[in-house]
């Protein structure tokens, strides 16, 4: 059974239809009990990182999501889902502070720096790069240059190079687009709002 977590960050109606397009074994829940019994988590949703690990702590996830990992169980985080696996976010009303994530994957969320010819938020289609096809179980019968749909100021860095698996190009520079690590799984852009590309993603995570 798939758990996609209900906490409080976004309208998800587009990222439900899509996994039910693939199995009807999944649930939409903020019941902790269910989530514990989940053989998959989907951590979906937008918004602010603050508000997002606030309202996780609030509703027990936290420690439920790490024991999930820590049994070797799978777990896709998309959009907000996906900046919360990593270490941190300076994505916060208090000046000079950080937010502490997860901790699933090496890494900080930092904005993106302000250059006048580009705009943030990063919002819209954008390529993928440098797919590591030998080493992905999310991105199969994906290839460079594919188009995603993204939408975000934030992004990681500092991340460990073989935890990524795919790029993406914006504001002068490369930063993650997907990373994978043991049954951690994660994307910056919505695959639900992907067309059959990003339709083809979700599949692949819930097939494995």
């Amino acid at each position: 059974m798939i758990a996609v977590l209900d906490f409080g960050m976004g309208n998800i109606h587009s990222l439900l239809k899509a996994v039910s397009l693939y199995t009807n074994d999944f649930v939409f829940t903020s019941d902790p009990n269910q989530v514990k019994n989940a053989d998959k988590i989907i951590l979906p949703g937008d918004g602010h990182f603050d508000k997002a690990m606030q309202n996780l702590n609030e509703l027990g996830f936290t420690s439920i999501i790490k024991d999930h990992v820590a049994k070797k169980k799978y777990l896709f985080g998309i959009c907000i889902g996906y900046q919360v696996l990593f270490e941190d976010s300076d994505e916060t009303n208090k000046v000079g502070s950080t937010i502490p994530g997860l901790g699933l994957i090496r890494g900080k969320i930092r904005k993106f720096e302000g250059k006048p010819n580009l705009k943030v938020p990063h919002m819209g289609w954008n390529k993928l790069f440098d797919i590591k096809q030998k080493n992905t179980k999310l991105l199969r019968g994906i290839t460079n240059e594919s188009f995603m749909y993204f939408i975000h100021s934030y992004r990681p860095v500092g991340v460990d190079r073989l935890d990524i698996t795919a790029n993406c190009h914006y504001y002068g520079e490369s930063f993650p687009a997907v990373v994978e690590k043991e049954t951690v799984f994660g994307t910056q852009f919505h695959p639900e709002k992907s067309d059959k590309l990003g339709l083809g993603i979700l599949k692949n995570f819930i097939e494995l």
